[in-house]
């Protein structure tokens, strides 16, 4: 009983503390970036309407993702009003979901030791704390693929049903929330697993059920996606099959291509600072790839990578459903540390303290050509933190003195990540834009769009922000009730000549090219 209890308590601390570190400040940073603007909002407008099937943004129909995440923003909204914090909330909860089943997972295959370490090299990642911090689907898919391929694992070892229909429970969530990627992956990776391990016989596959597992998939999932076609005369089907999966895979998408290499680039990056031990995790894993758990693990994480190395569409959030299968790699060797060789364990530190190093200069150089924010550029000064932790945990490696080390690294990476969140990160937030220009809009009166706009204002303004064509602008502006029209720069030649147009504020978009401007028919 006294053990059963503590392991309820170990697991409770492990979800708790990751919540605690993805949930850093969400309430205080601006629902900015487009994702989370128009995720965010397509949410609020569907729980103002009532509506649990057809997605809106500024309240045409959106197609661009399903609708699991909305129904877990909606309910936030729910609970604590709508807000940053209720946007964001659920997404904090399933990273610390995730990094549960992770830490869960880990200890039932390799112990205690293994599963506390993986969870340090999770908590430990910035990259993944910023994803859980997000308004977008991502976090949920995350925690679906996870659940999904640990519970499959946890089938083959023991062959507890239960663990079987999760499997298929989970990837039907996760179509429900960012389609059939959820199953083409999960499927490919347990057909390539069951490959190597030489259980593909029919025999075998009847074991997998795979008719249940295809009517529990289709249960959970089909229901919302018929009701969605039949609702908008299948547009929102084939816009999101074909644009937002066929096309997303086969051709970049705004901007976001680059070569293959690029993705594997994204991960190393993703999951400092232990990642720099992934070369001394793969040597440990050949070592042991004689296990299953081994084997499952690293089929995970290099299909998921290799997938998304050949799309042609490439960003560093696709991959972080590989992060917690190379979390319990790198746990696994760090947990063996002490026996490695010392020298290429201090090579390792050295490249982190390096990258670090690397990290302030970028990011001084980055903001200092950032209008907006070159002022701010001194807040690069912050990643120093990181350096410093490396120094350290170089000191103690040197010492032989690992466990100190491998703490004083994760310590300073977590301390970092709130740094980031609560000091480093908020004063460059407040010159996004839509910050600068919303105390500047009387939200009672009326207010336009011309050409294009930033689209969290729609999420902050909390009405339909209708389009004028060219043609309308003067009639719009010689209102007698003051009026707004949101537009870029490059647009503002076409207001010339309109005597009672008055430009209140134009700003740079953070870290993009684009220039919004802020019009009205006062001063």
């Amino acid at each position: 009983m006294f053990q059963k209890r503590s392991s309820i308590l170990i697991s409770l601390f492990v979800f708790l503390t990751a919540f605690f570190v993805y949930s850093a400040n969400i309430g205080g940073l601006y629902i900015y970036s487009l994702d989370e603007a128009k995720n965010s909002e397509c949410a609020r407008e569907m729980l103002e309407r009532g509506d649990l099937i057809v997605p809106t943004f500024n309240y045409e129909l959106r197609t661009d993702k399903p609708p699991v995440h909305y129904y877990f923003m909606m309910l936030a909204y729910k609970l604590f009003g709508i807000n940053e914090f209720s946007a964001r909330f659920f997404s904090s909860v399933f990273g610390g979901l995730t990094v549960l089943i992770t830490f869960l997972f880990a200890r039932r295959y390799l112990g205690e030791k293994v599963a506390f370490l993986s969870f340090i090299v999770l908590i430990s990642s910035l990259h993944t704390s910023i994803q859980f911090h997000m308004a977008v689907p991502d976090p949920y898919l995350i925690f679906w693929i996870n659940a999904s391929l640990f519970s499959f694992f946890v089938w083959y070892m023991e062959r507890k049903g239960l663990f079987l229909y999760l499997f298929y429970l989970f990837m039907g969530l996760g179509v429900l929330t960012k389609g059939p990627v959820a199953v083409v992956l999960p499927v490919g990776i347990v057909g390539m697993f069951l490959l190597w391990e030489r259980k593909v016989s029919l025999s075998f596959l009847k074991q997998l059920k795979p008719l249940v597992g295809i009517l529990i998939v289709l249960l959970v999932s089909l229901p919302w996606y018929v009701a969605v076609a039949l609702k908008t005369d299948m547009v929102w089907l084939k816009e999101f099959i074909l644009k937002h999966n066929l096309h997303r895979f086969s051709a970049p998408m705004e901007g976001h291509g680059g070569i293959f290499l690029l993705t594997f680039a994204f991960v190393f990056v993703g999951l400092l600072p232990f990642s720099v031990f992934i070369l001394q995790g793969l040597k440990e894993w050949l070592k042991e790839r004689d296990k299953p758990v081994f084997r499952f693990l690293f089929l995970f994480a290099t299909i998921y990578i290799i997938f998304f190395s050949i799309s042609k569409t490439k960003l560093p959030n696709y991959t972080v459903p590989a992060y917690p299968p190379l979390a319990v790699i790198l746990g696994y060797y760090l947990s063996k540390i002490n026996t490695t060789p010392l020298r290429g364990n201090l090579v390792s530190v050295s490249v982190f303290i390096v990258i670090s190093v690397a990290l302030v200069v970028g990011l001084y150089i980055g903001l200092k050509n950032e209008p907006p924010v070159s002022d701010l550029a001194h807040s690069s000064l912050w990643f120093l933190i990181l350096t410093a932790g490396g120094i350290l945990t170089f000191v103690f490696f040197k010492r032989k003195q690992f466990t100190t080390g491998i703490l004083t690294l994760s310590a300073f990476s977590v301390f970092m990540g709130f740094v980031f969140f609560y000091i480093a990160y908020p004063p460059i937030d407040r010159r996004n834009p839509v910050a600068q220009m919303l105390p500047l809009i009387e939200k009672d009166k009326s207010v336009a769009y011309y050409r294009s706009f930033n689209p969290a204002f729609v999420f902050y303004l909390r009405k339909r922000i209708p389009p004028l064509e060219r043609e309308r602008l003067k009639d719009y502006l010689s209102q007698s009730d003051r009026v707004y029209i949101l537009t870029r720069k490059r647009w503002l030649k076409d207001f010339k000549g309109i005597q009672n147009a008055f430009v209140l504020k134009v700003v740079k978009d953070l870290f993009e090219k684009k220039v919004s401007a802020l019009v009205s028919n006062g001063r």
